[in-house]
């Protein structure tokens, strides 16, 4: 009996992204691009000539989902000039962390675009996170990722970025702590409770979490001091056995969505990282 060939998650990413952008954007012909192209060149000039052995850099056009430049990738074993978003989609070393990456910027260009007041310029804002990317070799590598817009029309949608990386060190699990520079602090406050609401609301295909373990995971982000099980099933209104059952598959949920080399021991433990993911707020 032949087995049914699973659907490839890089795949199914790329096809979610590919939607979202044509749901998002008007036609391409509509739009309307204010950055003149000598000032990405401009900007381009200064990135070849100031990229240090431990930099890189590419240019995404969500409107071709295309890497339209790049410097740097040998740094990471990969030709600049046939690097593609699809190939950079497929370095995300774990499904969960690349759902994750991808859920951020999703909601960054939504916000750009929902804003009543200007906020976008060419470069700014800068929205920063620390994530992993897997090297040609299969080494997988903690980068400091900063993506700026590169491109935006005059009713203020991203249609093209700039993402720059450090390559920090070798990953760990760390969380990706996602921040803004350049940005008021209302509007990021903003971001971090829709980013909850989002992840709270994926589908469960994506969020394995269920509604039930939601609730834990915040509790236990919301209350400073450890909670022992007793506690914890007296604020979420269900036994101690039930209480115990759910921290184990909490903690088996998130070393299937973020790998297994996870360092995380307990439910508390995946709260506080899923928090500095900004995934609970």
């Amino acid at each position: 009996m032949s087995t049914r060939k699973q659907p490839d998650p890089v795949d199914q990413e790329y096809q979610r992204i590919e939607s979202f952008i044509n749901d998002l954007f008007p036609p391409v012909e509509q739009l309307i691009y204010v950055v003149p192209p000598e000032v990405q060149q401009a900007e381009l000039d200064t990135l070849r000539l100031g990229r240090r052995a431990e930099q890189l850099y590419f240019v995404v056009d969500l409107t071709s989902m295309s890497i339209i430049a790049a410097g740097g990738l040998q740094e990471i074993g990969y030709n600049s000039d046939s690097f593609t978003f699809r190939h950079y989609l497929s370095t995300i070393p774990s499904q969960g962390m690349l759902q994750l990456i991808t859920l951020l910027g999703k909601l960054t260009f939504m916000m750009s675009a929902a804003s009543d007041k200007p906020l976008v310029s060419f470069l700014n804002p800068k929205f920063i996170a620390n994530v992993p990317i897997t090297r040609a070799d299969g080494q997988v590598v903690l980068v400091k990722r900063t993506i700026s817009p590169w491109q935006y029309t005059q009713e203020g949608y991203i249609t093209a970025y700039l993402s720059e990386m450090t390559i920090l060190k070798p990953f760990e699990n760390e969380p990706v702590m996602p921040r803004f520079i350049n940005i008021p602090p209302n509007v990021e406050a903003e971001f971090n409770s829709m980013m909850a609401k989002l992840f709270a609301n994926l589908p469960a295909k994506v969020n394995l979490f269920s509604p039930k373990q939601m609730v834990l995971l915040r509790l236990y982000v919301e209350n400073e001091d450890e909670l022992s099980a007793k506690e914890l099933a007296s604020l979420a209104g269900i036994t101690v056995h039930t209480a115990h059952t759910h921290n184990r598959n909490i903690l088996m949920k998130a070393k299937t969505m973020f790998g297994k080399s996870l360092q995380a021991k307990t439910a508390r433990d995946v709260a506080i990282f899923l928090k500095r993911c900004g995934m609970l707020g």
